[in-house]
């Protein structure tokens, strides 16, 4: 079983205009209208591959329940958190003139304190042995440590935990212990205070954390040049298919989403980050916010094994 955890979701408007000028009336594209946010979008990349898994979410307000009717459309299971405020909208225009995307992302909304036990205590109901993805920022008012209190949860409960994040929301996640963490470089700067810009730089910091910290697995995305899997003692390259970029919105999430999907079917970790990598791509590969489709990962995937004979370089 998969649950996604997102505290800060959005509703992701993206649209086209000819060209982006200060004071005019910019005459834009019919938009499109998905239901987005970390843990979300790892949720619908998960329906796309044919998975199932239960998005526990904030739900609030008239945006709340579109957010609701979109998820639905889609067919992904959801467990929502009521809450009081409506959902934050984020926005993306692409500029057809040049082929740039621009992103406009809002705060999210204010919760109450008793709204971050609520979703804590969906944590606590969770089937032993089922996977936990904790993915997105947080709220503005959010415990700092949050984050971390999800993963004591989950380890109490037998969950494997998996958290992609960012900046302070990493706070005490290292000291409570994870399954799966996949920062990317500047990430890995967040989480340790360390900048490793080298792979030896970034093989050493890795591998400290994994000697020092009950955290079994660590990906460390590099974008285009691929990823580092680092377990107990050894760290590998795995390269990233070669796509034409054309939006990396929910690059991050679809990659988490197919590890998670492959981990959760009874694949080593080997295959699940090539299959992640592959998913990743084909979100980049897809216009604005639009997702995956399941026939360009499996061609992908496809072509990694091949590439690598499913085997990651030793760093």
């Amino acid at each position: 079983m998969i649950i996604t955890l997102t505290a800060n979701p959005a509703i992701d408007i993206y649209s086209k205009t000819e060209k982006l000028e200060p004071n005019e009336k910019l005459r834009c594209e019919k938009p499109l209208i998905d239901p987005g946010g970390g843990g979300v979008n790892v949720s619908r990349v998960i329906k796309r591959l044919g998975g199932e898994s239960t998005a526990v979410y904030t739900k609030g307000g008239h945006t709340g329940k579109l957010f609701s009717d979109l998820l639905k459309k889609e067919g992904v299971k959801e467990d929502p958190v009521k809450v009081a405020n409506d959902l934050r909208q984020n926005f993306a225009i692409t500029e057809i003139s040049t082929g740039n995307l621009y992103r406009f992302g809002f705060p999210g909304v204010e919760l109450q304190e008793g709204d971050y036990e609520s979703l804590l205590e969906k944590v606590d109901e969770c089937e032993k042995g089922s996977f936990l993805v904790a993915s997105g920022s947080l709220p503005p008012d959010a415990p700092a440590d949050f984050y971390a209190q999800a993963a004591a949860r989950a380890n109490k409960c037998g969950l494997k935990f998996i958290l992609d994040t960012s900046g302070k929301s990493y706070k005490g996640v290292l000291e409570e212990g994870a399954y799966l963490l996949k920062p990317n470089k500047n990430e890995l700067k967040d989480i340790t205070g360390e900048s490793a810009e080298t792979r030896e730089q970034q093989k050493s910091v890795l591998l400290n954390i994994l000697d020092k910290y009950p955290v079994e697995i660590i990906v460390l995305s590099l974008g285009g040049e691929g990823a580092l899997l680092a377990t107990k003692g050894k760290v590998l390259h795995y390269p990233a298919p070669q796509v034409e970029h054309v939006s990396s919105i929910g690059a991050g999430d679809s990659m988490v989403a197919g590890m998670v999907y492959s981990l959760s079917k009874g694949e080593p970790v080997e295959k699940a980050i090539l299959f992640g990598l592959a998913c990743g791509s084909a979100t980049i590969k897809s216009p604005g916010t639009e997702l995956l489709q399941k026939k360009d990962v499996e061609m992908l995937y496809q072509q990694l094994l091949e590439q690598t004979s499913g085997e990651g370089k030793m760093i």
